[in-house]
């Protein structure tokens, strides 16, 4: 089981794959591999971001000098985001736990701005009605994307049925699909982080997510949220394994709008997933993976040295603050 991430030759866009004939960042993507090859992506509600030239910036009336993303998610739009440079203030790794008989999670990064330097979300569609909005969060989410229709199954997460997407999403979108949707508690952990380090995992989170569009497959063992976070991360710091030490492997369920429901209704959990690897895999792949799975993710912080304190759980921030919206 290598952790290499699967990577795929791009497919060319697709007309017959469009969500909203007026969104010139609607990535009309293909499923790139696997036997939904060649179908639409569901890309209405989940995709990678696209980095805006200075002459597309402009037209948004963004400057050179700031970052503009298409594609941010917030209240079920797509948006062009300006980006301050160095306006970082606070990284927050933040795990999603599914309720299920053995625990699983959900990991993704929580970017916190400096007052003053809050991200303005631009609407994304000439024309649009809707005035632009300032945030003072943003999450970097990776998530498995289905074809148009497609249904899960077990397997399915395993074996080229899912590309991925490198997502940034408002904390009001997340905590409305997270808490109040599915019940679902969040732990959060500062990082410990130079402010240029701070700046260059959003940066570089981006630029991932740029490069890697709708192109790229999902893959339960080796390319899933933690993984990509961690690979995002160590390119940011510069952590390289020692020769010799022990791999991490993080297993996480799939993780995506329709996958997400599945957890909510119970009718899929860690435990069925453990059984489909008991089930899949020979016996010496099996001894590996219990000699050495779970990775708890705040321990491979702590390897890194940017595990920093833990803070209050996201669902006790929005109760602190009475659930009216103030914490973004």
């Amino acid at each position: 089981m290598s952790s290499r991430a699967v990577e795929t030759r791009p497919t060319l866009p697709d007309a017959n794959c469009r969500c909203d004939l007026n969104d010139r960042f609607d990535p009309q993507a293909k499923m790139p591999r696997g036997i939904y090859q060649g179908q639409c992506i569901n890309s209405c509600h989940q995709r990678s971001l696209r980095r805006l030239s200075a002459a597309e910036a402009a037209e948004y009336g963004i400057e050179p000098e700031a970052i503009a993303v298409a594609n941010v998610s917030h209240q079920n739009q797509f948006w062009v985001a300006k980006i301050l440079p160095n306006s970082v203030a606070e990284v927050i790794y933040q795990l999603e736990n599914f309720p299920s008989p053995i625990p699983a999670a959900h990991t993704q990064l929580r970017f916190r701005f400096s007052p003053g330097s809050e991200v303005l979300l631009i609407p994304q569609i000439p024309g649009s009605p809707q005035s632009p909005v300032q945030l003072k969060d943003l999450i970097f989410s990776v998530e498995a994307v289905a074809v148009v229709g497609g249904n899960f199954d077990l397997v399915a997460g395993f074996f080229d049925n899912f590309a991925i997407a490198y997502r940034l999403v408002s904390l009001e979108s997340r905590v409305q699909r997270m808490i109040i949707q599915d019940g679902n508690q969040v732990q959060q952990i500062q990082l410990n982080l130079t402010p240029a380090q701070k700046n260059q995992l959003l940066l570089n989170a981006i630029t991932k997510s740029h490069q890697a569009g709708l192109t790229q497959m999902y893959n339960t063992l080796n390319i899933n949220c933690t993984t990509e976070v961690f690979r995002i991360i160590d390119q940011t710091i510069g952590y390289h394994r020692a020769p010799h030490s022990e791999e991490e492997i993080f297993i996480n369920a799939p993780t995506g709008e329709q996958i997400s429901m599945l957890f909510a209704n119970g009718i899929l959990n860690q435990q069925a997933i453990n059984q489909f690897l008991a089930d899949s895999l020979d016996a010496t792949q099996l001894q590996f993976l219990q000699e050495h799975i779970p990775t708890i993710s705040p321990n491979a912080l702590q390897r890194r040295g940017i595990k920093g304190m833990a803070i209050a759980d996201l669902n006790d921030e929005l109760k602190n603050t009475g659930g009216g919206g103030m914490i973004w």
